[in-house]
C-alpha cells in the first residue's frame, strides 16, 4: 500500500492543476483574485484529505479488502495508486512541497501585480 503522505500529494496536485486555467484566466484580465485563491485552496486540501480517508478507515480497522473495490477509485484513484506505487514517502513529500511553493509563488506573484497596478487582492474597500 502506498503511503498516506503519496495519496496526501496526489489529491493537492489534482487539485492544484484543476485550478490552473481559472488562474491564468484571473492574471490575465486583471481581476479580484482573493476568490479564486480561496476556492483553489480550498479544493487542493480538500481533495487530498479526500484522498488519505479509505487509509485511515483501513488504520481504524476496516477491512484491507475494501481498498480494492471498484468504487474506492471515488477517493482521488485509491487502489489505482496503491498498485502504481508501494510506499511513496519521499516522492509523496515532494510533490506536497512542489504543490505549497507552487501555492505561495502564485500568490506572492498575484500579490506583486497587483501592487504594480495600485490595486489589492482582497474584497473591494468601503
Amino acid at each position: 500500500m502506498a503511503e498516506s503522505i503519496f495519496h496526501f500529494a496526489v489529491g493537492l496536485a489534482v487539485g492544484t492543476a484543476v485550478f490552473v486555467p481559472a488562474l491564468v484566466r484571473h492574471f490575465k484580465t486583471g481581476e479580484r483574485m482573493s476568490a479564486v485563491f480561496a476556492k483553489w485552496f480550498a479544493v487542493a486540501f480538500g481533495l487530498a484529505v479526500l484522498a488519505i480517508i479509505p487509509g485511515l478507515l483501513v488504520r481504524m480497522g476496516l477491512p484491507e479488502r475494501f481498498l480494492t473495490a471498484w468504487w474506492m477509485n471515488s477517493f482521488v484513484l485509491f487502489p489505482a495508486l496503491n498498485s502504481f506505487k508501494h510506499g511513496g514517502f519521499i516522492v509523496g513529500t515532494a510533490i506536497t512541497l512542489g504543490c505549497g511553493a507552487v501555492m505561495y509563488l502564485s500568490l506572492l506573484l498575484a500579490i506583486g501585480l497587483k501592487r504594480q497596478q495600485g490595486k489589492g487582492i482582497g474584497p473591494a474597500e468601503k
